[in-house]
C-alpha cells in the first residue's frame, strides 16, 4: 500500500464512521421529532455510508477480510438504530408502569 493509498483508504474508513454515526443520530432524531427533513437526512446518512462501503470494498487496497468486515458493518448499521430504540422504548415504558 503506498503512502497515497494509505490516506486514501483512512479518509474513506473515517468518513465510513462519520456516516454511521449521523445515520444513528438522525434516526434517533427523527424517532423524537417526526420530522420528514430529519428523516429523509438519516436515510441519506446511510445511503452514503453504502456508498463509501462501496468505494472501501471496490477501490482500496484492503485485504479481503478487511472488505468482508467493512460489507457486513454496513448490512448491521443500519439495524442498529431501529434495535436500540425499540429496547430503550421498552425499557423506559417498563420504569412508567411500576
Amino acid at each position: 500500500m503506498t503512502p497515497a493509498q494509505m490516506l486514501a483508504t483512512a479518509l474513506l474508513l473515517g468518513a465510513f464512521v462519520t456516516a454511521a454515526g449521523a445515520y444513528g443520530l438522525l434516526y434517533c432524531a427523527a424517532q423524537i421529532s417526526d420530522h420528514k427533513m430529519i428523516r429523509t437526512g438519516g436515510h441519506l446518512s446511510y445511503m452514503g455510508l453504502c456508498l463509501i462501503a462501496f468505494a472501501l470494498v471496490a477501490f482500496t487496497p484492503l485485504h479481503f477480510g478487511w472488505k468482508v468486515l467493512v460489507a457486513v458493518s454496513c448490512a448491521i448499521y443500519l439495524m442498529i438504530p431501529p434495535v436500540t430504540w425499540r429496547y430503550l422504548a421498552r425499557l423506559h415504558r417498563e420504569e412508567r408502569i411500576r
